[in-house]
């Protein structure tokens, strides 16, 4: 169980969810349904459904889905105990709504074929095409990797960040105020003058150099 945690690192479950959920709306602009009606003059006329026609909740998911697992991978831990239970909602309505689309063609398609033939409640015969069924399998992955979000999660590492800043500020502290203005304005907020440096001691100046006032030989 440890190993197949230590496999769910946030990249896979993050890129995961991203690409399913994505595919999942992109089947959406597919054909799904084939209809055949009459039109306002009775003419029977084919007309093809769009899985967005059949089921436009289906691509609302999917981009629900997208969203969530791009809010996993940016969010602290806690924010995870809500994108993994919005990532298994919506896989599995997405895939109850996909199946339901291929188990009731007629219904799915009856909404497309009014917007085509101008004709409310006529009679119309469709026949599904695979689409809907290929729609539940990333629809079940939307959902798994939600469930990935909540098991492994918990044992994603958090960013560094903040902790290289914190780091790196007692040393900007240490700078020479005269060499880096920033230490400068520092030195300012702390109450001192950052013109205020200590002035070598004349016994360490070399002594070969000529001080000012001794004769030259």
């Amino acid at each position: 169980m440890t190993a197949v945690l230590d496999r769910l690192t946030k990249p896979v479950v993050v890129l995961l969810g991203l690409a399913s959920s994505l595919a999942l709306a992109g089947t959406t602009a597919l054909e799904w349904l084939r209809a055949t009606a009459p039109d306002l003059t009775g003419t029977v006329i084919e007309v093809p459904v769009t899985g967005q026609e059949a089921a436009p909740a289906v691509m609302a998911l999917g981009l629900v889905g997208a969203a969530a697992s791009l809010a996993s991978a940016l969010s602290s831990f806690w924010v995870r105990w809500v994108t993994g239970p919005v990532l298994v909602l919506a896989g599995a309505t997405a895939a109850v709504l996909s199946a339901g689309v291929f188990l009731d063609p007629g219904a799915a398609a009856r909404a497309g074929v009014a917007r085509a033939t101008g004709v409310l409640g006529g009679d119309l015969h469709a026949t599904t095409s695979t689409w809907p069924l290929l729609a539940v399998v990333p629809a079940v992955l939307v959902a798994l990797a939600g469930l990935a979000v909540l098991v492994a999660g918990g044992r994603w590492r958090t960013g560094s960040r903040y902790r290289s800043a914190a780091v790196a500020a007692p040393q900007a502290a240490a700078a020479s105020p005269q060499d880096d203005p920033a230490a400068a304005w520092d030195a300012l907020t702390r109450g001192q003058d950052p013109s205020d440096v200590d002035e070598p001691d004349a016994g360490e100046l070399d002594n070969d150099q000529p001080r000012r006032g001794d004769v030259a030989e």
